[in-house]
């Protein structure tokens, strides 16, 4: 095996690697936005808490308005068997509606976020023209390695090779106009 293919092997292998903990991560994020889900869906735990909530209110109010009654001498009249009544009107039913209404919100929420997720992947794989412009260049090194050296001008050896000199051109003419300047205005 070459230097190019054992260097696409580990490019490959990493890419790979990369790919997985990539779809592990996006598999764990589908799951906390699954289980959100649920818990905001029609029976699911919002739901339930908030139906154990309103029984658990509509017996303390229940056991509040019969202890008033009790108290007043009213205990064996059919007020008391509208207490529940009462308290479903006047609490349970806007409760149930405004935790409906806050449920509704929290799933569009949830399945918004979700789809935003699923969007934003970005499944990037190997990018095989960089390595096919590595093999090239590979291939070329080794190929500069086995030719004979050949003398390059210094000009052309680097992109700023003779900038001192042309530097030093331009200073020099800069100063021939100045003194052309200067005599022509002390004429």
């Amino acid at each position: 095996m070459g230097l190019v293919d054992t260097l696409i092997a580990q490019f490959q292998a990493q890419q790979e690697r990369a790919n997985l903990a990539n779809e592990q991560r996006f598999q764990q994020g589908m799951e906390i936005f699954d289980r959100i889900i649920k818990q905001q869906e029609v029976g699911g735990t919002f739901q339930k808490a908030t139906e154990a909530a309103i029984e658990r209110g509509r017996v303390k109010s229940v056991a509040q308005g019969t202890q008033a009654l009790v108290s007043s001498g009213l205990a064996s009249t059919t007020q008391a068997a509208g207490l529940g009544k009462k308290f479903e009107e006047e609490v349970g039913v806007p409760a149930r509606l405004q935790a409906a209404d806050i449920q509704s919100q929290r799933l569009t929420e949830a399945l918004t976020g979700k789809a935003g997720f699923i969007e934003r992947r970005e499944d990037v794989g190997p990018d095989f023209a960089t390595i096919a412009g590595l093999a090239k260049s590979i291939g070329a090194g080794r190929q500069a390695r086995r030719a004979p050296t050949q003398r390059v001008p210094v000009a052309t050896q680097h992109p700023y090779a003779g900038l001192a000199r042309l530097q030093a051109e331009g200073r020099a003419r800069r100063e021939r106009q100045q003194t052309a300047i200067s005599a022509r205005r002390s004429k």
